[in-house]
């Protein structure tokens, strides 16, 4: 569990599984990454008591504690039940699965860590890019741009909270602090949370599917009003590298190197192959990354043997 008294720099995830979707296997592996591409690489992981017994069984207790150095559990409750969200594999396969996000703000009380970057379990660090904040005086930073394979650009409500509303900032990867103004983002985070559908009419958003990204966003926005539009860090204006739910992994060629099948918007039955090496990566089609867990796994064991 995490310690009473807050100190060292860390990573802090979620993971929660469901039905469709095994997130502990997904932590795990990105855990790895964290280990293996970063200088500050303790790794906290936030679960509930299903989901950490069913990864110590399923991955081996030892393989576990070696990637975890604490191991946080906080239940989301039955109003995670609620929130649905469909998911793509290819244009042409989609799936429904349970999304449970809406503890994610209690991540601020959960992390055994003076310094956190929280980040997604279908996020891989594959370099040592984040560590520049851990250093920095740097309160709260967030990805305010993002762009999808081949430099895309992001879909309009990614740009946007609507047409022609506030700007959308990423809850992939959080960085934050124990000040009090940390807390009072998170606090705002919280408050948006709570009072959903007040704030999908203030900011015009569709309320059916809770999403994180829109508390950040309007949290940055309150924010950054106050203090000069900079008190939100952005990462160096760094975009986050997003690969879309409706491309796919060709293969991991190792563990630095991966190709992607990437899908035209435009004319969806058009295919490009990209490669990435060395990239942060977002891997929203889970079902893509979880056809390659298994490679990434006996790879990370062969650097190690």
């Amino acid at each position: 569990m995490a310690k009473t008294l807050k100190k060292g720099n860390g990573i802090c995830m979620f993971a929660y599984n469901n039905e469709q979707l095994d997130y502990v296997k997904f932590a795990y592996v990105c855990a790895q990454f964290v280990k293996r591409n970063m200088k500050n690489n303790q790794v906290a992981l936030i679960t509930d008591d299903g989901s950490y017994g069913w990864m110590k069984q399923s991955i081996g207790e030892k393989n576990v504690d070696a990637v975890f150095d604490y191991v946080v559990i906080d239940d989301p409750g039955s109003e995670a039940d609620r929130n649905i969200r469909n998911h793509h594999d290819s244009p042409w396969t989609d799936f429904n699965a349970k999304f449970t996000n809406t503890n994610k703000h209690r991540v601020f009380n959960n992390t055994p860590f003076e310094r956190t970057l929280l980040i997604d379990t279908d996020f891989l660090v594959m370099n040592d890019f984040y560590d520049y904040v851990f250093d920095s005086d740097f309160e709260v930073g967030l990805h305010r741009y993002a762009e999808y394979l081949g430099g895309e650009i992001p879909y309009q409500s990614e740009v946007t909270l609507n047409t022609s509303g506030i700007n959308h900032w990423w809850s992939t990867v959080v960085y934050f602090d124990q000040s009090p103004l940390s807390k009072l983002f998170f606090d705002i985070w919280a408050h948006v949370k709570d009072n959903w559908e007040y704030y999908s009419l203030l900011y015009q958003f569709p309320p059916a599917l809770f999403r994180t990204d829109f508390c950040v966003s309007i949290a940055a926005h309150l924010f950054n009003g106050l203090n000069n539009d900079d008190f939100v860090h952005d990462f160096l204006g760094t975009p986050l590298l997003n690969m879309d739910q409706k491309d796919d992994i060709v293969k991991f060629n190792n563990l630095d190197d991966v190709i992607f099948l990437k899908h035209n918007r435009q004319e969806p039955w058009k295919n490009i192959l990209m490669k990435y090496s060395g990239d942060n990566l977002h891997l929203m089609n889970k079902r893509a990354f979880d056809r390659q867990i298994d490679f990434i796994r006996q790879s990370f064991e062969g650097a190690t043997s």
